[in-house]
């Protein structure tokens, strides 16, 4: 009964610890690096049954433990270690990228390339060597870490939830320049509570739950790495700057945008003009006699009287 206030108050603490980002320090970043991960024991966690007695009450000879940790195995395909992290990069870039340094920001291609472990979903993953961002151009680096998620039970109520950590470090020197922790839950979004027993058989909820729980996560921390103190930042038309993934090392979907972007498709009227007939364009008068002389260059002229 002790050691429980004291633990929820180091919680508190630790999780309202953070650095602001200043914006004399975003002005010396030239190119920075995004990168999003999960914890090895992040989750699913569940905390349902073990958290409220009058659901626990009515499991039978099932132990609240047991009812919890099957409810974890269920959940566990329905949102992987990658889409989770990724979700949360992608969401936080989209909303900051028309500003610099974001929009000269490393591809993700490259960055996920280099380091390899991102896209591995075996547990446990050793941590990143950011070292590796260097070559890419890389001065700094944004790291999003989920630390915990899943499913728990508040005053009686079923809802999905995260916590994390995110932080900003100069690669030169390791010296950090923001950092923040983060939380989230489907009660605070507006969302309504789950059935844990539904769950069981049909995750799905729980997947689009967790989508917007972190979406509404990504928002707070797109603020954060937003400050207003700063000297520059003004919008910029998208790419300027970005850097570029060679040809040889673009993915499918990088080749396909880079083609759109070199061959505007043929119809590129804009929506308040009016379109513009092509047959009429073409339609030329019909000559009732070829020209006089109708001969090309490298051909002898035809003699009328020998026909």
């Amino acid at each position: 009964m002790i050691l429980r206030p004291a633990s929820v108050l180091l919680l508190g603490l630790a999780a309202c610890a953070h650095a602001t980002l200043d914006g004399s320090d975003l002005e010396r970043v030239q190119h920075p690096a995004f990168v999003s991960r999960v914890a090895d024991e992040a989750g699913p966690q569940v905390s349902v049954y073990r958290s409220d007695s009058a659901r626990a009450s009515k499991l039978g000879d099932t132990s609240p433990e047991a009812a919890d940790k099957k409810l974890e195995e269920s959940l566990r395909p329905a949102l992987t270690r990658f889409e989770a992290a990724e979700r949360l990069r992608s969401h936080v870039h989209a909303a900051i990228q028309t500003e610099k340094p974001w929009s000269q920001a490393v591809p993700p291609s490259q960055v996920a390339s280099a380091l390899e472990t991102l896209l591995v979903q075996e547990v446990p993953s050793p941590p990143p060597d950011y070292s590796r961002l260097r070559p890419l151009g890389a001065d700094s680096v944004v790291e999003f870490v989920i630390e915990e998620y899943g499913v728990r039970t508040e005053k009686g109520v079923p809802q999905t939830w995260v916590r994390g950590k995110g932080r900003m470090f100069r690669l030169g020197d390791g010296g950090e320049i923001w950092s923040s922790g983060f939380a989230g839950n489907s009660t605070e979004v507006g969302l309504p509570p789950l059935d844990p027993a539904a769950l069981a058989t049909d995750p799905r909820p729980f997947h689009e739950q967790m989508v917007a729980v972190l979406d509404s996560v990504s928002v707070r921390l797109a603020k954060q790495l937003s400050p207003t103190n700063r000297a520059g930042g003004a919008p910029t038309p998208p790419g300027t700057g970005e850097l570029k993934s060679p040809t040889d090392e673009q993915t499918p979907l990088e080749k396909e945008i880079q083609k759109s972007k070199s061959n505007p498709p043929p119809d590129a009227t804009s929506p308040t003009e009016v379109p513009v007939d092509s047959s009429s364009k073409k339609k030329q008068p019909k000559q009732s006699a070829p020209p006089p002389d109708a001969t090309s260059p490298t051909e002898e002229p035809v003699d009328s009287k020998k026909k």
